[in-house]
């Protein structure tokens, strides 16, 4: 297949254009040259690259290529492969090739405890293409896992809408378990589960929770994120150093109060981890009712950076973590054709790949959710905030009439 790609690339007969810049960007940009394949630009769907000299190249907004470009073939590098199709499609590009079976050939090894970034994307990009290139297979790229409505911070922006709840909880140790059994029995592959809140470290019963993934075959990686605040225990080093499992800290300054404690800790106990700079957030985090008709809900739904982060909360399967927090706090009525309940399914074998069908049904070809009107919206290109600007109070807002959730502790 590698083959037959790079002679596809060095006789397209038209402009070729590598999509994403960044760490695979560059490495397949080194793959071309190698060819002989003439690259004649990148184009990227963040604003904050567009325009930035990227190897030479001035870096083209993906929504901005057919100014430069009337036709393309574009070599896509981005992992999150369904994003940028749905893009160019947009724009009217559908001549496009995935860069994961280009990327086969290379090391991807994790030899040493820190964490290889590069290795790590690349291996990303490979195992994301052939899964969206294999129409037969149900795999998810990445599934976000609420264990816990606490938080080491209390951010009035933040998108998961932390900020809303007035007595956060953890999220019952048992529902957690049926609802990942459930998710993993009806699918081939998940590449990564990421253990979120809140702050994952603010449940305590983390470990058990990332035993629990860790036991699972089918999911590929497990990372979880934290703030900065919370240093686990010694004893969970050797969890931590599992080789499938990653620790992602967004560092926030003064507010990441354990930061040099806890970046301590990674280095004597060799755990693999990233630390991620923040300076600014987009400004999607209010609750309200918006009222759109349907067309600008489409709209806002087409231009959401999250649309594909799904989430699973209590059994429900959701498109983005704003969805799935919004219900939640009951901030929005209970849209169920806006999520799947995978613990309604039946468990029966026989069901499993019909289950497994609605699942991938729903996270390649679900529209718009009723839930999107709610919604400030999150394009890229959307209106930036200070990010964690700190609340003494829960935020209000107004609460539907709903059966309660499912069972929290």
């Amino acid at each position: 297949m590698k083959q037959e790609l790079l002679n596809r690339l060095q006789t397209a007969g038209k402009p070729v254009i590598i999509s994403g810049a960044g760490m695979v960007g560059e490495t397949v940009l080194g793959i071309c040259k190698e060819n002989g394949i003439a690259v004649a630009g990148f184009c990227d769907g963040s604003t904050r690259v567009e325009g930035s000299d990227f190897h030479g190249f001035r870096v083209i907004h993906t929504q901005r290529l057919k100014e430069h470009y009337r036709d393309a073939l574009v070599l896509i590098t981005v992992a999150a492969i369904k994003d940028v199709v749905d893009m160019l499609r947009e724009e009217g590009f559908e001549d496009w090739i995935a860069a994961g079976p280009l990327l086969e050939d290379m090391d991807v090894g994790q030899m040493a405890p820190e964490l290889d970034f590069h290795k790590f994307s690349i291996e990303t990009c490979i195992v994301c293409h052939a899964g969206f290139l294999n129409p037969e297979k149900t795999f998810l790229r990445s599934v976000d896992l609420i264990i816990t409505e606490r938080c080491s911070l209390k951010c009035k922006d933040c998108s998961n809408l932390m900020q809303y709840y007035e007595s956060p909880k953890n999220v019952e140790l048992d529902l957690l378990f049926q609802s990942v059994d459930a998710l993993c029995s009806a699918l081939d592959e998940i590449m990564e589960m990421r253990v979120i809140g809140g702050d994952a470290f603010m449940n305590k019963q983390w470990p058990l929770v990332v035993e629990k993934l860790l036991g699972e075959p089918k999911i590929r990686r497990v990372v979880i994120y934290t703030n900065g605040a919370i240093v686990p225990k010694a004893e969970h080093a050797p969890l931590l150093r599992h080789p499938r499992v990653l620790t992602i800290v967004t560092d926030y300054g003064k507010l990441s109060s354990s930061m040099e404690k806890l970046t301590g800790y990674f280095s004597e106990h060799g755990i693999a981890h990233r630390i991620l700079h923040v300076d600014s957030w987009l400004d999607c985090a209010s609750l309200e009712k918006h009222g759109r008709s349907q067309e600008d809900n489409a709209r806002v739904y087409q231009d959401c950076c999250a649309k594909n982060m799904l989430s699973l909360s209590d059994g429900k399967l959701f498109r983005c973590p704003f969805a799935a927090n919004a219900d939640r706090l009951s901030a929005v009525p209970d849209f169920q054709d806006d999520y799947v309940d995978v613990l309604a399914e039946s468990p029966a074998a026989e069901d499993r790949d019909r289950i497994g069908r609605k699942i991938m049904d729903y996270a390649l070809n679900k529209g718009t959710l009723e839930i999107c009107d709610y919604c400030n919206g999150r394009p890229l290109s959307g209106k930036e905030v200070t990010p964690a600007v700190q609340t003494s109070e829960p935020l209000t807002y107004w609460k539907h009439p709903r059966n309660p959730i499912r069972a929290l502790k």
